[in-house]
């Protein structure tokens, strides 16, 4: 029994891959239930034993995002800027957390980035409920840097949380994604830079 409960829990895994690289290769709307089992492999009615659809898989790419997502902002919310003197390597440890995550599932990331949204809005409430967790921790951890003077206090933190949060998509959506490798590091250096010269503030030796 536990050996035919892990070989569905594989099988159905290899499905959502295969939906996941069909998704993000074709788009939503022009692949088909026959090119997500010609990638996985496997016989259509094997299909209909995990899914009763195309969008029924799409829901499975969906969750398979969502539990991922999660467990990086778990460990976000854990991640503590309380020390001041611990600023600047918890912010750069955040960014290239982040990046990571999403170098790591590029096919995932363009199928969320670019489907999603107009395809699953239950989906987006869902991501949108933990983006607002998420901006609430930043937001909250902005203010502390502006209570310990390393943020300009003049600047709003729901504002700059929306800024970064732009510049996060659009360094996944135009590096991460297209490109076959991505200096991360290089990327997370010019991030800092911009924050050290764009929005600490002056004065600040830490």
């Amino acid at each position: 029994m536990t050996r035919t409960v892990l070989d569905k829990e594989v099988r159905r895994s290899q499905l959502i891959d295969a939906s996941i690289k069909v998704f993000a290769t074709k788009g939503y709307r022009s692949a088909s239930i026959t090119d997500i089992i010609e990638a996985a492999g496997v016989a259509r009615g094997t299909f209909y034993l995990y899914f009763d659809s195309k969008l029924d898989a799409f829901h499975a790419v969906m969750d398979r995002f969502l539990d991922l997502y999660k467990e990086v902002v778990d460990r976000e919310l854990a991640r503590s800027y309380a020390n001041p003197l611990m600023i600047r390597s918890r912010i750069r440890e955040s960014l290239m957390e982040w990046l990571e995550f999403f170098s790591r599932n590029k096919d995932l990331a363009k199928v969320v980035f670019r489907e999603a949204n107009a395809i699953d809005p239950e989906y987006e409430q869902k991501w949108q409920a933990m983006l607002e967790v998420c901006f609430k921790h930043w937001t909250d951890s902005i203010m502390r840097f502006q209570k310990v003077g390393f943020v300009r206090k003049e600047l709003d933190p729901r504002f700059l949380n929306l800024c970064f949060s732009g510049i996060m998509i659009n360094v996944v959506l135009q590096e991460v994604i297209p490109k076959e490798r991505v200096d991360l590091k290089k990327i997370v250096d010019q991030w800092i830079e911009f924050i050290e010269f764009g929005i600490k503030a002056k004065g600040w030796l830490a």
